[in-house]
């Protein structure tokens, strides 16, 4: 998958007006989930996604953090403050953005990231919106 074709769908799923709003929502929630993970499993993820989108979580603090849900969009609403973004519509860009990279992947891999959060984040990556065959 090509960089504008993932911000196109982050934009048309998190009714984003502009590609820089996409920008700052995609690189808040890709940092929260780089943050959820072991380098390992970041390192893997990012070999499948466009290369700057890859660096996203690559310069995350992979801790391995163990987010709920709740606690997942309350570091996405961290990471928007400052910007134009309303830290308040952090859900909708953690979905936009999570249902993105769940096409993004093949599905071996999106099984091992589901393997690796917490189970209460796992849904992020279920039920997506997004039709892989419209990409």
């Amino acid at each position: 998958m090509q960089e504008n074709e993932f911000y196109g769908l982050v934009q048309q799923a998190g009714h984003l007006d502009t590609i820089d709003r996409t920008r700052i929502a995609t690189e808040a929630v890709l940092t929260t989930l780089g943050e959820a993970l072991t380098g390992g499993e970041a390192e893997d993820i990012a070999s499948q996604l466009p290369d700057d989108l890859a660096g996203v979580l690559r310069d995350a603090e992979h801790d391995g953090a163990g987010y709920d849900r709740e606690e997942f969009v309350e570091r996405v609403s961290e990471h928007l403050r400052g910007t134009d973004l309303e830290s308040d519509d952090a859900d909708r860009y953690a979905d936009a953005v999570t249902d993105a990279v769940a096409v993004a992947l093949t599905e071996g891999e999106l099984q091992n990231l589901k393997a690796q959060l917490e189970a209460d984040l796992q849904p992020l990556f279920e039920g997506v919106t997004i039709d892989r065959e419209d990409v």
